[in-house]
C-alpha cells in the first residue's frame, strides 16, 4: 500500500501544516493594525465574518484571502512534494492533498498555540479545495455567494459549502478507478469527513442560532445599502 510507505512524510509535512496554519490573520490585522483584539469584539470569533463586522469589509477581505491562502499553500506544497517523492504515484499524491487540506483546517480551527481556540475554518477550507478541485470548488463558492446574496447568512453560505464538497468528492472518491481500486479508499473518504465535521462543529452555535431565527447577519446588505447612497 503505497500510502503506508510514505508513512513518516505524511506525519512530519501533517505536523508542520498544522502548526504554520495555527496563525490567526484575524488575531494579527486586528492587534497589530486596528490595536484591538478581535475575539473582544462582537462575535468574538476570529475570523472574517467578525472582522468584516467590527473593521469593515476591507479588513474581512484581507482575513480572508490570507487565511484561504495558507488553505491554498498547504495543498499546493503537498502536491509538488509528494509529486516528486512519490515517483508521481497519482493516489500518494492525492492523497497528500487531502490528507494536509484536513490538517491545515484542523490546525486553524483547533490550534495549539491558541489554547484550541480558532476560526470556523471556511476561508481556509475554500483555499485548499481550490487547488484540490477548482471547477466544482468554484461552482459552489458561486452557489454559495448567491445564497449569501439573498439571505445574508454566512453560516449558510460555509454550511452549504462544505457539505457540497463532501458528497461531490465522496462520490467522486468512488467513482475514481486509481482510488476506488487503491484499497485506501476510506482514507480518502475520512479526510474530507474530517472537514465536513470540523467546519460542522465550528458552526454548531451558528446552526442553533439558524434553527431559532436568531442568526446575526453578515452586514453585506448594509454596506450594499451604503454604496448606493
Amino acid at each position: 500500500m503505497v500510502i503506508l510507505d510514505f508513512w513518516w512524510q505524511l506525519l512530519i509535512g501533517a505536523l508542520i501544516v498544522y502548526f504554520v496554519c495555527n496563525t490567526n490573520f484575524a488575531i494579527l490585522i486586528s492587534k497589530g493594525i486596528k490595536h484591538k483584539d478581535i475575539r473582544t469584539v462582537g462575535s468574538g470569533n476570529p475570523g472574517t465574518t467578525n472582522m468584516i463586522r467590527a473593521f469593515g469589509f476591507k479588513w474581512g477581505a484581507c482575513t480572508f484571502v490570507l487565511d484561504a491562502t495558507k488553505g491554498a499553500l498547504s495543498v499546493a506544497a503537498a502536491l509538488i512534494i509528494f509529486n516528486a517523492i512519490g515517483g508521481e504515484t497519482y493516489v500518494l499524491t492525492r492523497f497528500a492533498g487531502y490528507f494536509y487540506a484536513m490538517c491545515a483546517i484542523l490546525g486553524h480551527v483547533f490550534p495549539a498555540c491558541l489554547k484550541f481556540k480558532g476560526g470556523k475554518g471556511f476561508a481556509t477550507t475554500i483555499g485548499a479545495f481550490m487547488v484540490l478541485d477548482p471547477l466544482w470548488t468554484g461552482i459552489f463558492l458561486a452557489t454559495g455567494v448567491i445564497l449569501l446574496v439573498i439571505w445574508d447568512y454566512m453560516s449558510v453560505f460555509a454550511l452549504f459549502f462544505a457539505t457540497s464538497l463532501l458528497v461531490k468528492n465522496i462520490i467522486g472518491f468512488v467513482n475514481d478507478v486509481a482510488i476506488a481500486s487503491s484499497g485506501v479508499l476510506f482514507a480518502f473518504i475520512v479526510a474530507v469527513a474530517v472537514v465536513w465535521t470540523v467546519v460542522i462543529v465550528a458552526h454548531r452555535s451558528n446552526i442553533k442560532r439558524l434553527f431559532t431565527a436568531c442568526e446575526n447577519k453578515t452586514g453585506i446588505h448594509k454596506l450594499f445599502k451604503k454604496k448606493q447612497g
